[in-house]
């Protein structure tokens, strides 16, 4: 035997001998293994961290969207870097929310019924860019793509947090951007596409630097020949045309600067960046930002090419690795252009791209429908189009609120914020809970937490209404696969206005119904189609606003009369033993023929009751507050004329129902065309004269923003109970894509009511009412929003209550006309008669505040010698 090597050893200084043994035998600690990159793969901190685990079934996941920077502070040292960029109740600045306190706030959020968690990018950003005036607290302007921002902890802190989740049997989604980094430079002046060095100008006054501090990102400077070479951006300017493929995918989206995401290197950059976070913390899924921007084949090569995300994530047991992506393209009613735009970018047949969208079309229409008394046939229509083209419709990812646009509460009532909430968590896709829904907030980015922005003490109520409200729907959801995987199918829903929406979630065997009225006043539930037997009834899984009876007829039809903004989900249930549902003798019938009338301001008709002085009630449009009373004669016989003189060319319906047995006839269609007009108003207004109400304001520095707030002329429409108000304007825009079709004007208008005390104070424009009558209601409307409110509970600092009202809107960019159109039976107004109108313009942004006033104007801002003034641009009065 060769005693050497033995020996050698034993020959080794004593303390390197221990070092050695104690080295071999030492075991790291969670701290180590949360702060030491180099341990990510030692076997000792793999069963101490849950970092990565296998991917869940994700169309059946609720997600919680939070914005990390406004949710909670968990480590108050972190929140001034020194910068000038913290200042918590200041728009545009760091607030001082940060991961620690997301991981502070774990019980709160998966107690509301949360099972995944998705952030804001919580990458290094920009911390301030001077240029705008604003912050990058948002997280969404990157300055390198693989640290974690100093504002919102480390990186220990982040795979604590996927940690956390996933002992919980949470999730973590992160949120990441491959289309542009923050604002390093800008064209200024002008722009030359044949020499894109002109024009061209750093963002020297960034804050930490003007320019991204990751290669190959850093190479940001085109008149380095290095840095233009290697092609890391378009050399671009701001993108004037959405309509233009060219510039929506290679020009600059809000003044960020735009990746050449065609370019290999920046491709494989982008790939070993996001990669990099699935390794190190374990992230289970990607919400991607601003997919529209890039061209589709890129998704391709991102999530399923060499060393793309879905590999890297399957090598590590993530074998259901879920993207999904934000294509914010909404639909007209009855339209699919947003669906068309979306499935540019999901998963084909024969291409694999992102697996699910965020559902802005659906989105879109349920404020339509909720906030804005909307037909419920626009959501009916909507669901549709997501069952029918959607690649694969359970993993359309819903929400109500986001950070980018106004809150549902901001226009819409309680209620219906409820009545969406639970149309959210009973149809299709994964139900998204922004964070603040959950305390009924209002503001798009007020903080959570106690001393952020816009807020004094902390908002974590487990007990507050709205958070038992979607904690309900949550264990609705997660009681049955029905609601997560089943089949969908519409039973009814109305043409004409707020009322019933009804459809059924089916799924191997199960069968549910979801059944709302959407409107203020009760409506009539008539003959739904359940195909319950004789010997089943109604059992409720869930309701609000309704109580009583459920009783379905012997043909297995329900008919009901559904409260105000009613919701019930219900199923069958077997009657008790010996009970069957007994057939009712009554009879009621409709007798008179479809027609059309025109022109009429009634349309008659008759029918038959099986028995005499019954009462009845004749439905116009499921409304039920203005259905017209009828008794039976003696031969059980009634006729009734019911008001047929809404402005346009409507189809309507009419049901005959008789309370007293439960029954109502078939209903019937018809059409109505009714032009005749009651009285007209044109008011000219002066073009130019868009300087506030001393001419001497000045617009905000944007090159977009032009004389999109200078009202040319008003002309006005009466006919019966509707409103038609044409603005003509200077210019007319829809430069940023918004969903109400015109951008860059916010109309404040207010309606002054004859012989009623109104409120003098104009909410939030630091102004009157012109005159001593006072307003009565609001209409607000810009591109992201369109409400009505009234003036009870209305100061200078709180807009009124809302009603739940958004009046029609028709653009005509050519014409350069914004159309506004009002049903004062919607408002509760008994005529326009003597109605005074004054209209207002200003501007807003896309989450709903009116922007800022100061002496000199900036990027988004207006200046005026005083900055206290009125915001208002340009005004006038008619009066009907």
């Amino acid at each position: 035997m060769n005693l050497a090597p033995l020996w050698g050893a034993m020959l080794l200084p004593a303390s390197l001998l221990c070092t050695t043994f104690a080295h071999s035998a030492e075991v790291p600690s969670l701290e180590d293994c949360l702060q030491k990159t180099s341990l990510v793969n030692d076997v000792h901190c793999n069963k101490q961290l849950s970092l990565q685990v296998a991917s869940p079934e994700w169309q059946d996941q609720i997600i919680y969207f939070v914005l990390v920077d406004r949710f909670f502070d968990g480590d108050p040292s972190n929140n001034d870097q020194g910068a000038g960029e913290y200042g918590p109740q200041i728009d545009g600045h760091f607030s001082g929310g940060d991961i620690k306190g997301i991981i502070r706030q774990l019980d709160y959020i998966q107690n509301l019924g949360a099972t995944a968690l998705w952030t804001t990018p919580v990458v290094a950003n920009m911390w301030w860019d001077p240029r705008v005036n604003y912050g990058g607290y948002h997280g969404y302007w990157a300055r390198d793509f693989k640290a974690v921002d100093e504002h919102f902890g480390t990186l220990a802190d982040y795979r604590l947090l996927s940690h956390q989740l996933h002992q919980r049997g949470m999730y973590l989604i992160q949120d990441v951007v491959v289309n542009h980094v923050g604002n390093f430079f800008s064209y200024v002046g002008g722009y030359d596409a044949q020499d894109p060095t002109r024009y061209f100008s750093l963002n020297t006054g960034a804050v930490p630097g003007s320019a991204p501090t990751q290669y190959p990102f850093s190479l940001n400077n085109i008149n380095d020949p290095a840095h233009r070479a290697a092609a890391i951006y378009h050399w671009t300017p701001e993108i004037k045309d959405f309509s233009d493929r060219v510039q929506e995918t290679t020009f600059q989206s809000g003044m960020l600067n735009d990746l050449n995401t065609e370019n290999p290197v920046v491709r494989d950059a982008l790939k070993d960046s996001y990669a990099f976070w699935i390794k190190e913390t374990g992230v289970d899924a990607i919400r991607i930002d601003t997919v529209k921007y890039v061209e589709p084949d890129f998704y391709t090569d991102f999530l399923y090419g060499k060393e793309g995300l879905s590999a890297v994530a399957k090598s590590l047991g993530k074998d259901h690795f879920f993207s999904f992506g934000e294509v914010y393209s909404t639909s007209s009613p009855y339209g699919l252009e947003g669906e068309k735009k979306i499935l540019q970018y999901l998963d084909q047949q024969d291409t694999r791209l992102i697996d699910g969208p965020i559902g802005f079309p659906l989105y879109k229409d349920i404020h339509r429908v909720f906030a804005g008394s909307a037909p419920t046939a626009y959501i009916a229509y909507r669901l549709k189009a997501q069952m029918e083209h959607y690649p694969n419709p359970h993993l359309a990812v819903n929400f109500i609120d986001n950070h980018d646009v106004e809150r549902f509460l901001s226009g819409g009532s309680l209620d219906g914020f409820k009545q969406a909430y639970a149309l959210m968590f009973t149809v299709p896709g994964l139900p998204t809970i922004y964070q603040g829904d959950e305390q009924g907030f209002s503001d798009a980015r007020r903080a959570l937490f106690g001393g952020g922005y816009k807020n004094e003490k902390d908002q974590f109520n487990t007990a507050s209404d709205l958070y038992l409200f979607i904690q309900s729907l949550a264990k609705l959801r997660k009681s049955d696969l029905v609601f997560s995987r089943g089949d969908l199918n519409i039973l009814a829903s109305s043409e004409n206005g707020p009322g019933i929406l009804a459809y059924t979630r089916q799924y191997q065997g199960k069968k549910v119904f979801v059944v709302f009225n959407s409107s203020d006043n009760p409506t009539l539930l008539n003959q739904l189609a359940t195909g319950f037997s004789a010997k089943e009834t109604v059992k409720l899984l869930f309701a609000h606003n309704i109580s009583g009876q459920f009783d379905t007829a012997a043909d297995g039809t329900l008919t009901k009369l559904m409260p105000p903004r009613s919701i019930m989900v219900f199923e069958a249930e077997p009657l008790d033993e010996g009970k069957q549902v007994p057939e009712s003798s009554a009879s009621l019938t409709i007798d008179t023929p479809v027609a059309t009338y025109v022109n009429q301001r009634s349309a008659h008709f008759e029918g038959k009751a099986s028995r005499p002085s019954a009462r009845l009630l004749a439905i116009v449009d499921g409304q039920v507050k203005n259905a017209t009373e009828i008794v039976t004669d003696e031969q059980g016989s009634w006729s009734v004329d019911v008001p047929v003189n809404k402005y346009g060319e409507h189809k309507h319906t009419l049901e005959i129902y008789w309370p007293e047995q439960n029954l109502a006839t078939e209903t019937l269609v018809f059409t109505a065309r009714y032009h005749l007009v009651d009285s007209q108003r044109r008011v000219k207004d002066k073009k130019g004269d868009d300087r506030g109400p001393d001419g001497k304001y000045r617009r905000p520095l944007h090159p977009t923003i032009g004389c999109q707030m200078d009202i040319t002329e008003a002309s006005v429409i009466v006919s019966g109970k509707y409103m038609e108000m044409t603005l003509a304007m200077c210019d007319v825009s829809a430069l940023w894509d918004p969903p109400n079709h015109f951008d860059h004007v916010a109309f404040s208008i207010y309606f002054s009511i004859p012989n009623t005390k109104g409120a003098t104070a104009l909410p939030l424009l630091q102004a009157n009412f012109p005159d001593k009558s006072g307003w009565n209601f609001a209409h607000i409307a810009y591109g992201w929003g369109n409400y009505i409110y009234l003036s009870d509970g209305a100061s200078a600092a709180k807009e009124g209550q809302k009603i739940s009202v958004a009046p029609g809107i028709l653009v005509d960019k050519d014409k350069k006309t914004i159309r506004f159109q009002y049903d004062a039976d919607l408002i509760g107004l008994p005529s326009w008669k003597g109605v005074k109108v004054y209209v207002t313009t200003w501007d807003k942004g896309g989450e709903g505040a009116y922007r800022g006033l100061t002496r000199e104007p900036g990027m988004w801002t207006f200046g005026a010698p005083k900055p206290n003034s009125p915001l208002i641009l340009d005004s006038l009065v008619i009066s009907l």
